[in-house]
């Protein structure tokens, strides 16, 4: 799972159930949702289709839709004041988008059909997107669904405004390119926070701690990788892992020197190459 644009006009859906499942810790293609939704370049994709590939993933997705504009927005509100994600039908029925979190009268959103998939809208600029107007009849109306998973979820992503804006910098290109891949490392490597965890320390602290020594003998013994480059990689895995929450339990901080350390010496060695030493 990355965040990019689509590549086409018609696979929107699946690319919008695809980002609100991210938001909850499932990680799949828009290719296998596309099949699952029957998604064509004839016709798009339509509600049933995504219900139908929602349910494959154990979610479900739960009808929001009202002809005034504020309940819309207070239903959709509720739902995300429960990290539940939504996608709603913009463009008159035409587009797919979805939506992540809001605060401060602010929406994060990921939209497959700009460069910038990832972006921050105000109410009005939201509604103004989200509005469906009958071109012959005087109807109007704001239809979305909720995203809702069936099962459990330890891993519930806090995508705030602050953090919606980082990812879409320049240099945060390459992190929201292989997004799947900095979380599947980052919850091999520690645990998703819950009430129970105890005696255990921040992915942002332990990078406090061991960061400079990490990426100083991994850059010295193979001779290629900068210390910045490096550093970056480690960054990359601290944003991920403040988003899902993810902690080190203190009685695996030796492991987890050891895996970060190899983890940065395979990217040296795929990136740089390496003689054999013995």
């Amino acid at each position: 799972m990355s965040f990019y644009p689509q590549p086409n006009s018609y696979q929107c859906g699946p690319f919008a159930l695809k980002y609100a499942l991210v938001m909850v810790g499932i990680f799949k293609n828009e290719d296998q949702l596309g099949i699952s939704a029957g998604s064509t370049w004839w016709g798009g994709t339509d509600e049933i289709g995504l219900a139908r590939a929602a349910r494959r993933v154990n979610c479900k997705m739960k009808y929001i839709q009202s002809s005034n504009p504020n309940d819309a927005r207070r239903m959709l509100n509720e739902k995300l004041s429960k990290r539940i994600p939504c996608i709603l039908s913009v463009n008159n029925w035409e587009h797919w988008l979805t939506v992540i979190t809001y605060s401060a009268g602010k929406y994060v959103i990921v939209d497959s059909g700009q460069d910038h998939v990832v972006s921050v809208v105000t109410s009005k600029q939201l509604l103004r997107k989200w509005r469906y107007k009958d071109e012959y009849e005087d109807y109007v109306s704001y239809d979305g669904y909720a995203v809702v998973p069936m099962h459990k979820v330890y891993t519930h992503a806090k995508f705030t405004v602050a953090k919606a804006k980082e990812l879409m910098y320049e240099r945060n290109k390459d992190l929201a390119l292989k997004w799947n891949e900095y979380f599947t490392d980052v919850i091999s490597i520690g645990k998703p926070r819950t009430k129970l965890t105890l005696n255990y320390i921040s992915f942002a602290e332990f990078l406090r701690r061991n960061e400079g020594n990490l990426t100083r003998r991994i850059a010295n013994w193979h001779g290629i990788p900068t210390y910045a480059e490096l550093k970056k990689i480690l960054m990359n895995m601290k944003f991920v892992a403040t988003v899902y929450d993810i902690i080190i339990p203190s009685e695996d901080e030796h492991k987890v020197l050891i895996d970060l350390s190899a983890l940065l010496m395979m990217y040296s060695c795929g990136k740089y190459g390496m003689d054999k030493i013995y």
